[in-house]
């Protein structure tokens, strides 16, 4: 297992390895700028107050920042969840969770924590591991990624069962993640 700092090291260690290379191989330069464009955009949404609640669980998502979820509507508010899990609770059953009675139509940004840089990115756009050694605040979770190079490296040093998509995530994969049981479409991964 590696810390957060111990990771970002070795990623930092790799990822200026590729720079070199690319910069003596001109034709790897658009192969990296490709794998740059496809991982998660990283957002700018508003932080939760000590008092903002989960909407999901109660919790206060302020204390746990390297997990925090957001979702921003058109209006310009804002609900924060303690977890990628949560958040997808709400996404997916909204009419129990929003007293507002919103819609998913109405959801502007969406954003969750990226593991191992604790920055907000587009939880449309990430990538997530399930089935890891790692317990989120409200025990397994979804864990996100900006793209691939994190999902496997996370794979390997935290013995993850499967890397997951946005539309690969439906309310019986959560409540399994409840249950430590790890579906994906149905099915248990191994």
């Amino acid at each position: 297992m590696c810390s957060h700092a111990t990771c970002m090291t070795r990623r930092m260690f790799v990822g200026g390895i590729a720079v070199l290379v690319a910069a003596s191989a001109p034709g790897l330069q658009s192969t990296l700028a490709a794998q740059q464009e496809k991982a998660a955009p990283k957002l700018n949404l508003p932080k939760p107050g000590e008092h903002d609640k989960c909407p999901v669980c109660g919790m206060f998502p302020a204390r746990y920042y390297e997990w925090i979820a957001t979702m921003v509507f058109a209006d310009g508010s804002a609900v924060h969840f303690d977890g990628a899990k949560d958040a997808f609770k709400f996404w997916l059953d909204m009419k129990k969770y929003d007293p507002k009675g919103r819609t998913r139509a109405d959801v502007k940004e969406f954003g969750v924590t990226a593991y191992y840089s604790t920055e907000i990115i587009d939880a449309r756009k990430a990538l997530y591991v399930i089935g890891s050694d790692v317990i989120g605040p409200m025990g397994h979770d979804l864990i996100p990624h900006p793209d691939m190079y994190d999902a496997e490296a996370f794979m390997k040093d935290h013995k993850g069962k499967a890397i997951v998509r946005f539309e690969d995530i439906d309310m019986d994969m959560l409540l399994g993640l409840d249950r430590g049981v790890f579906k994906v479409r149905g099915k248990e991964a191994k």
